[in-house]
């Protein structure tokens, strides 16, 4: 349950910049009002979330001993989320609480997904992705507040979910 619910939150705080962007536009073209200023406040908090996890991760999640056999970094993938948030400047949508619905059914059905998304504001913070594989074969989604450059960097980890793991040196 734990790992479906980090997912959502992630997925969809990965989203959220698009909808920030989209409130933005929306105050410039038609002013400023309360429901304006409550999407932007509530989807800048969504963009702080997986700062949230993250610190949370690093005081209470358990350090374990790991051996990687390979890395590879992920963080192309941080293409796809920076490109939907241009979708607000491409397509104009004006109607704010459908715009923030798409993007919040669209982060469900994406944690119902064995990924975990590269997060461009976490990569923003100097957070990188990585791609683990363990030296029993499984391949896990690795969080590291520090450029990897082999295998051997790894040492401990926190494990958030079955799949994701944090750096812990």
């Amino acid at each position: 349950m734990m790992n479906a619910l980090i997912r959502t939150l992630l997925f969809t705080s990965a989203l959220s910049p698009a909808v920030l962007i989209s409130a933005a536009l929306r105050w410039q073209n038609t002013g400023a009002d309360t429901e304006v200023f409550g999407w932007i406040a509530a989807s800048a908090l969504m963009c702080l979330l997986p700062l949230l996890i993250v610190k949370a991760a690093e005081k209470q999640a358990a350090t374990l001993p790991f051996a990687a056999k390979k890395i590879e970094s992920q963080d192309w993938l941080l293409v796809v989320f920076v490109v939907s948030y241009f979708v607000p400047l491409i397509a104009r949508i004006d109607n704010l609480p459908v715009f923030a619905g798409i993007f919040l059914i669209a982060g469900v059905l994406l944690a119902t997904l064995e990924a975990v998304p590269c997060h461009p504001v976490l990569h923003a913070f100097r957070y990188r992705f990585y791609k683990v594989e363990g030296s029993n074969g499984t391949v896990y989604t690795y969080i590291a507040h520090r450029r990897l450059l082999s295998a051997a960097d790894i040492k401990l980890v926190r494990q958030l979910s079955p799949q994701l793991l944090m750096d812990a040196n």
